[in-house]
């Protein structure tokens, strides 16, 4: 974790102080529709939006962080709100999630995205990681499994990391929570628990992207079909208006700092050498990547 990590900024990361999400209802971050790759539809499903402050973003609480908050018309002082998505993904009679949303964890302005679901069609869900973002929707109001025959899929070092009780007494305090709802998770669905390890097959077509540093097992998915792709890279970034033109501004959530601002580069170059469509659980919409100088730009 950064120096800049503080009691206050973590709790209020793990939901334990009020988030004041409504306050950033009105942003300009529209819903985006499905997408389309061969056979495979992707539906975005919104969670909610987080109020994310420059904080979170160590090294946007600067003057730099304040003139790019200003340019696109917001309070140099922040927050921006930020998409917290999940991803319905179809082929025929199939039905997968990627990551599940906060569920109940961080209070009643999250949570939609998996609450018009019917969950017993879901036949299984694909984790990026076990941050309660991304897994507290996995769990029922009572902390029983949501979905009652989905197989988890989760990465290896993913569930090793969670599951360590010497991860959690390294780690700050506050972010006890997080690991209170990891391991309900994966208790929840023990026995329907598939580990993999780096980039193992998903499903036909469907392969997961290791992309370590935000935690161990970070992972996106990358699916394509007769020539058509998508890479949906979880949490690469939390702010694309912040850490696009700043690539090595890092959040407090990430494990390993450093790791996680290599991955960003290394799958921004992927992605603008390949020319991948991309999607994430903090972007609104799919767009392309571009270099522009030593930074990057989201092209929608």
């Amino acid at each position: 974790m950064p120096h800049a990590v503080t009691r206050r900024t973590l709790i209020a990361a793990a939901g334990l102080l009020p988030l004041a999400a409504r306050a950033t209802e009105s942003g300009p971050v529209p819903d985006a529709g499905p997408v389309q790759v061969g056979s495979w539809r992707i539906e975005p499903l919104r969670d909610g939006l987080f109020p994310l402050e420059p904080a979170m973003i160590p090294g946007a609480d600067s003057e730099a962080g304040r003139t790019l908050l200003r340019q696109a018309g917001l309070p140099p002082a922040g927050p921006t709100p930020e998409p917290v998505n999940a991803f319905l993904i179809r082929r025929g009679d199939r039905h997968w999630l990627l990551d599940a949303g906060c569920g109940g964890v961080f209070g009643p302005d999250f949570g939609r995205a998996t609450a018009g679901l019917d969950a017993g069609r879901i036949d299984g869900v694909w984790l990026t990681h076990l941050h309660a973002d991304h897994a507290g929707g996995l769990l029922a109001p009572d902390g029983t499994a949501r979905f009652p025959r989905a197989e988890l899929v989760v990465q290896e070092a993913e569930a090793a990391y969670w599951s360590d009780p010497a991860s959690r007494a390294r780690a700050p305090a506050a972010m006890g929570p997080f690991f209170d709802t990891a391991l309900a998770v994966l208790r929840a669905y023990a026995g329907r628990v598939r580990r993999v390890s780096g980039a193992a097959d998903l499903a036909p077509g469907v392969v997961a992207v290791p992309l370590p540093g935000h935690t161990p097992g970070h992972a996106g998915v990358l699916i394509e079909e007769n020539g058509a792709r998508l890479l949906i890279w979880g949490d690469i970034v939390h702010s694309r208006l912040l850490q696009m033109p700043h690539p090595d501004w890092t959040v407090i959530w990430d494990a390993d700092p450093a790791q996680a601002a290599a991955t960003r580069r290394r799958i921004l170059d992927r992605a603008v050498v390949e020319g991948l469509p991309v999607t994430g659980m903090h972007l609104a919409g799919v767009g392309r990547v571009a270099r522009d100088g030593a930074a990057y730009a989201f092209v929608a």
